[in-house]
């Protein structure tokens, strides 16, 4: 390249540079008569840092495979070719499109579901969540009368396919929860903003949500840890955690974990018991031998006994929750410590809660005459163990409004004897027999208020609870968007799969 080319080159840029920076000065001041208009410039005021925008959504982020339908062929002589640019242009579009189509095509609830257009509404919310920050998107918007006008308009270039793309994938779960809190809102008061003909509300209604609704959000963000991390209350994490348990759904589980290896873990969470964690037994009796030293002559043996503890919080609102909290008290096995909330004093069931003591003495028949009521080598909870109960929540914080229990128990057996004896407690509260009736009398309202979908195998005649989602990705794609998927998803479905599906 020569000096005048190198120099008109350099020119083309800094106009380019110049237009652009005009531009986004056009789309930003376009953006602010929107929302003036609307009395809505509170979103200006937003702070974009509020909330994490990590993906781990649970979705694969994998670029769209090319074909032979992208490539543009030759033609024969005298036949215009089309630009090499413009086609690469044209096919990365449409891959970012596709992209868009197929990752919210993976959101859809089953087709008999009776919430199949209500998760429709909710992926329309979800999406205007995504847009209604973005100056140059909301500036678009305002041409359309929908989100899928928007997104089924054939002719959107490629930077705004990309923009769309970017903002759907960045979205983070308090989005999504915002987003379900728009659709399912009884409420309308409030201020809010229009976008794609929906509302887009400044502030979350606060109203209890009904089971269900935690399977629009799990359909569209696949982590358990992050699903927790957009729950305010204890009474929220347990309705997720009941939603996930009885609909049977994978989630990723990054941190937090709602399945335990223990017979009986999986009832004992869904009865309101959310612990710590459940953590693998560990020695209930040790006796060892060690030499004294120079100070004393001859061996000291020492008798070791631990017990086994819990960590978990319940709700105030359940009074269920108090009476296995009492019944914990009266058994003779355990020794208790709980607080309600985090002003309320701690109650203990024995004046010391202790989880491991020590006897010693110069040989080992001996060590039966010393009492262990008489060591002095005991370790006991403290007042801020209960602190470790307060389940994590809204943005991993703790959640300290909530009955705190520390359940230890002083009996034989190990973690899984424990779990099970825990189990017993909840089925005499519940008045049932064995874990199994716990179970279905746990899951029995809600199937019969509709919060939990059933159906029947007409092959096997077994019943089981309808998943959350679509599982076949290509009718899904047809049903959303009224075309036939492109040829690459028909032979490859698993493209854009939830990484979920891999556990």
């Amino acid at each position: 390249m020569d000096f005048g080319h190198k120099t008109f080159w350099a020119s083309l840029v800094r106009k380019r540079a110049e237009i652009e920076g005009l531009m986004y000065h056009v789309e930003k001041r376009a953006y602010q008569l929107i929302l003036q208009a609307q009395d809505a410039l509170w979103v200006l005021d937003r702070d974009p840092d509020a909330h994490e925008s990590v993906d781990c959504s649970g979705y694969d982020d994998e670029s769209v495979r090319r074909d032979a339908s992208f490539q543009s062929t030759d033609g024969d002589q005298g036949a215009v070719i089309e630009d090499p640019l413009e086609t690469a242009l044209r096919e990365k579009a449409i891959e970012f499109r596709e992209k868009i189509r197929s990752r919210l095509a993976r959101y859809c609830a089953p087709s008999t579901s009776k919430y199949h257009a209500e998760r429709l509404e909710v992926i329309s919310a979800y999406v205007r969540r995504a847009i209604f920050t973005e100056s140059a998107l909301m500036f678009l918007s305002q041409s359309y009368d929908s989100v899928m006008a928007l997104l089924s308009d054939d002719n959107l270039d490629l930077v705004t396919l990309e923009k769309i793309w970017t903002a759907i994938k960045n979205s983070c779960v308090h989005d999504v929860r915002d987003a379900v809190d728009d659709v399912l809102r009884a409420n309308d008061e409030g201020d809010y903003v229009m976008v794609l003909g929906g509302k887009v509300f400044k502030d979350a209604s606060g109203e209890e949500w009904p089971l269900h609704a935690w399977g629009h959000m799990m359909a569209i963000y696949q982590c358990y840890s992050c699903l927790r991390s957009s729950c305010k209350t204890v009474d929220e994490i347990i309705a997720l955690t009941r939603f996930v348990l009885f609909s049977q759904t994978s989630l990723s589980l990054s941190c937090l974990k709602y399945t335990n290896g223990f017979d009986g873990a999986k009832e004992l969470i869904l009865a309101g018991f959310i612990p710590r964690t459940i953590p693998l037994s560990s020695p209930r009796h040790s006796i060892t031998c060690t030499d004294s030293g120079s100070y004393c002559a001859g061996p000291t043996w020492e008798e070791t006994k631990s017990n086994l503890s819990l960590y978990g919080a319940l709700s105030l609102n359940d009074p269920k929750a108090q009476a296995f909290v009492n019944a914990c008290i009266r058994h003779p096995d355990l020794m208790v410590m709980v607080r309600k909330g985090a002003g309320g004093r701690v109650i203990r069931s024995r004046p010391v809660v202790w989880t491991s003591r020590k006897r010693r003495a110069r040989s080992q028949s001996g060590l039966a005459s010393v009492p262990w009521e008489k060591t002095h080598d005991v370790v006991h909870c403290q007042d801020g163990v209960l602190e470790a109960a307060r389940p994590s929540g809204w943005k991993h914080q703790q959640i300290a409004d909530c009955l705190m229990v520390v359940l230890v128990d002083g009996g034989e057996g190990n973690m899984g004897d424990f779990v099970r004896k825990l189990v017993e407690i909840w089925c005499r509260v519940y008045r049932v027999d064995d874990r199994e009736e716990l179970y279905c009398v746990l899951e029995r309202p809600f199937v019969e208020a509709g919060e939990l979908e059933k159906c029947t195998c007409c092959h096997h005649e077994i019943t089981f609870t309808l998943p959350t989602i679509h599982g076949n990705v290509v009718s899904a794609y047809d049903s959303l968007w009224g075309t036939t998927p492109p040829p690459w998803l028909v032979e490859n479905p698993n493209q854009f799969r939830l990484a979920t599906d891999l556990f």
